[in-house]
């Protein structure tokens, strides 16, 4: 009789014992495939959150998010892609970077109507100070930018230029806790 009990019991241990560990399993894969979704997500320009895809056939809709962005007058835009990094140091955030290049002037009077300094002395600021990195330009190889200039915007948003000017990037970063 004592002998049937135990058995029992190690039967109902051992069902347990199963049903515990598949859960753990099923559990581990689904983390896997939500993972795996959002990396597929965010190589394809699509982050969660954002309200478009991150690239240049959606630049007119991404500009226009509150309150509104543009580019320097006659700006040819180069890229567009996710602030995948942005996203990753802040949690909930999304973000886009568009990477341009411009004319000097045209560049110069953007400084004079998008930011609080004037466009004519803009090689007498400071370069930006890559450490600690901010999040905001987490996107950016600033390693890679000659005399890398940066401002925030208003609405969530940085303007880093090059100097001598010609190249910029506009990172739009929203969202967040």
């Amino acid at each position: 009789m004592v002998r049937h009990v135990v058995v029992a019991v190690c039967l109902v241990v051992c069902v347990v014992l199963c049903g515990w560990g598949f859960l753990v399993r099923e559990d581990a894969r689904a983390r896997r495939m939500i993972a795996q979704a959002s990396a597929s997500a965010s190589a394809a320009g699509v982050q969660v959150g954002a309200p478009y895809p991150a690239d240049v056939d959606h630049l007119e809709e991404i500009l226009s998010i509150e309150p509104g962005y543009s580019l320097p007058e006659g700006a040819r835009v180069v890229s567009v892609g996710p602030a995948v990094r942005f996203e990753e140091g802040f949690p909930g955030g999304w973000g886009y970077v568009i990477a341009f290049t411009a004319e000097e002037q045209a560049i110069r009077d953007y400084v004079d109507a998008e930011t609080v300094y004037s466009g004519a002395n803009i090689e007498n600021h400071p370069v930006v100070d890559s450490t600690p990195m901010r999040v905001q330009l987490a996107d950016l190889d600033l390693d890679s930018i000659s005399r890398p200039w940066d401002e925030g915007l208003a609405g969530g948003g940085s303007l880093v230029l090059e100097r001598p000017l010609g190249r910029g990037w506009l990172v739009i970063h929203k969202g967040g806790r």
